[in-house]
């Protein structure tokens, strides 16, 4: 038996950011339409959060580590781990779609720069074995326009999810975008996963699949069958918003069982 920590979207700001050129700081203040830039803050609340999940024998990160992907945001995300004190064995990381805004690569460029010490258990596609479960990092993020916010399910993903899936144990992706997406047809191509049936086809097949994920800022979750050892979704609360930021689960080889605060 282990336990895995979940915490989302902490979308951090450098302290420098007045300082960047006009484009850059009109993409930044427009992804922070009524929200405050507060660097300091946002770095203080993810400490906390990281703090609060150390006891976890894993921690998942599910993306927008960064609040538009610059390099001296990827530089925060590494102070704050450093400062949370978490080995960076015990830490899988996926980006967001505000990871990829700055650059397409920033996120790969991250993880051979500050944040190569997490490499070896954040690479996407690249499974982590905790011994009771396989935990798959996957990137659903795509270079798109700062005003979109979709992600996609690559066909190589699904092939490795299926994979895996079928093997006897359990198996957790960690991903950004919610893999049932939005009712909403548009919503869905704006904000959501975009090819979404292939991911709910996923679901419905494999019932020792589990999905941790980010992007929706709120605590959500769905059991796909009709039965407790069906698949499952988890969503956990971001931590830029939220005081409740952290989801823990119990994870054996029979499955993922949330665990409830008392």
């Amino acid at each position: 038996m282990s336990c895995i920590a979940h915490i989302t979207d902490l979308h951090l700001v450098e302290h420098e950011y007045a300082r960047r050129n006009a484009g850059d700081r009109y993409r930044l203040q427009y992804l922070n339409t009524g929200r405050n830039i507060d660097p300091g803050r946002r770095r203080a609340k993810a400490v906390a959060a990281l703090r609060a999940a150390s006891h976890a024998d894993h921690v998942v990160v599910t993306g927008d580590l960064t609040e538009d992907g610059s390099p001296a945001q990827f530089e925060a995300v590494a102070e704050v781990l450093d400062e949370a004190g978490l080995a960076p064995e015990r830490v899988t990381l996926v980006p967001g779609n505000h990871d990829l805004y700055a650059a397409p690569d920033a996120f790969q460029r991250a993880l051979a720069g500050p944040l190569r010490g997490y490499a070896a258990a954040s690479q996407p596609g690249v499974a982590v074995d905790l011994g009771v479960a396989l935990v798959l990092p996957i990137c659903t993020a795509v270079p798109q326009s700062f005003l979109r916010s979709a992600g996609v399910l690559h066909a190589q993903d699904a092939a490795r999810i299926s994979a895996l899936a079928r093997r006897k144990g359990t198996l957790i992706v960690a991903q950004h975008h919610p893999p049932l997406g939005h009712g909403n047809p548009i919503r869905n191509w704006i904000d959501g996963l975009c090819n979404v049936a292939m991911s709910a086809a996923l679901l419905a097949l494999h019932a020792h699949m589990h999905v941790l994920h980010g992007h929706l800022h709120v605590a959500t979750s769905r059991q796909i069958g009709g039965h407790e050892r069906s698949a499952q979704v988890h969503c956990a609360a971001a931590v830029l918003q939220s005081a409740d930021h952290v989801r823990f689960y119990r994870v054996s080889v029979d499955g993922l069982v949330p665990i409830v605060a008392a």
